[in-house]
């Protein structure tokens, strides 16, 4: 045991993550934390052994998301999610815990199964369980160290481990909560869509919308200038730092072939919908920003 956990040590504080480790047991069943891409499957988002039979123990993962330089954003122009323009983290993630199974695996046997971004387990309950950090207003793990702007992978194991949360071998802290009366986020919301108790309501969330297959009017008018995601309630929280708004032209994406797409956004997760929808966002944002320009 304690081979194994100097070996996640040396490997958190040499891949610059954090690291926690918590038992396999069932997970409480939220269904207000639910996105309309995660399973309805009480089972399969509750219980890790549905994933993969005989799961003991959870390493869960967080890795930094960069901070994207960015120009001044100018009129007209339609705004995109940080983690939309940067290299698809799922990629990053999966390869990140291959190598550590695999250092692992020199130890000990065991079977193993690795989770990003599934539509199964909640990774994020299973991150805060870890140690990883809190709930925050705005439904995402925050983090001493990175706030909420980090990426959560899985990695199921059929062996007992010790539960424990660090980062380069050091115990955290897991006492940190949102200041009683801070509701930034909350606030900033243009549509309203993060609930006073907790929990998101989707039909107002401008993330969602921009992803989701067939708009109705009014919820076209609710992307406003986005023109895939929203990082709205991230940069108004203060355990984070400040992130450039990123951006590009609505025009120059309805010009742009679906080859165009893939050169110049394949090493991104943004084209998991595909570019005939992010032309459609792009039709959306040009009306509304028309509309916004109208006295």
């Amino acid at each position: 045991m304690n081979e194994l956990r100097a070996i996640i040590n040396n490997f958190s504080t040499r891949e610059n993550c954090i690291i926690g480790i918590c038992d396999a047991d069932l997970l409480p069943y939220y269904p207000e934390r639910f996105t309309p891409f995660v399973s309805r499957n009480p089972a399969k988002r509750t219980d890790p052994t549905a994933n993969l039979p005989g799961a003991s123990s959870i390493i869960v993962v967080g890795i930094p998301s960069k901070i994207i330089p960015s120009p001044p954003m100018p009129e007209g122009a339609g705004i995109i999610s940080a983690y939309g323009i940067a290299d698809d983290y799922h990629i990053i993630v999966k390869a990140l815990l291959k190598k550590l199974a695999a250092e692992l695996q020199q130890h000990t046997q065991c079977k193993h199964k690795i989770l990003v971004d599934s539509p199964n387990l909640d990774e994020r309950a299973l991150a805060v369980k870890a140690g990883l950090g809190f709930f925050g207003r705005n439904g995402l793990v925050i983090s001493p160290e990175y706030g909420s702007r980090f990426c959560i992978g899985l990695l199921l194991m059929d062996i007992p481990l010790e539960n424990w949360g660090h980062k380069a071998g050091q115990q955290r802290s897991t006492s940190a909560v949102c200041p009683p009366n801070c509701r930034k986020c909350i606030d900033a919301c243009p549509n309203g869509a993060l609930l006073e108790k907790g929990g998101l309501n989707a039909a107002g969330c401008i993330s969602y919308l921009t992803q989701k297959d067939n708009l109705t009017p009014e919820e076209a008018v609710k992307i406003g200038s986005h023109l895939y995601g929203c990082d709205i309630c991230q940069n108004v929280c203060p355990f984070n730092q400040p992130q450039p708004t990123i951006w590009a032209s609505p025009e120059a994406w309805l010009s742009m072939t679906d080859e165009d797409f893939i050169g110049t956004y394949g090493h991104t997760a943004m084209l998991w919908r595909g570019p005939a929808l992010l032309r459609r966002n792009a039709e959306i944002v040009i009306v509304n920003c028309g509309k916004q320009k109208t006295p």
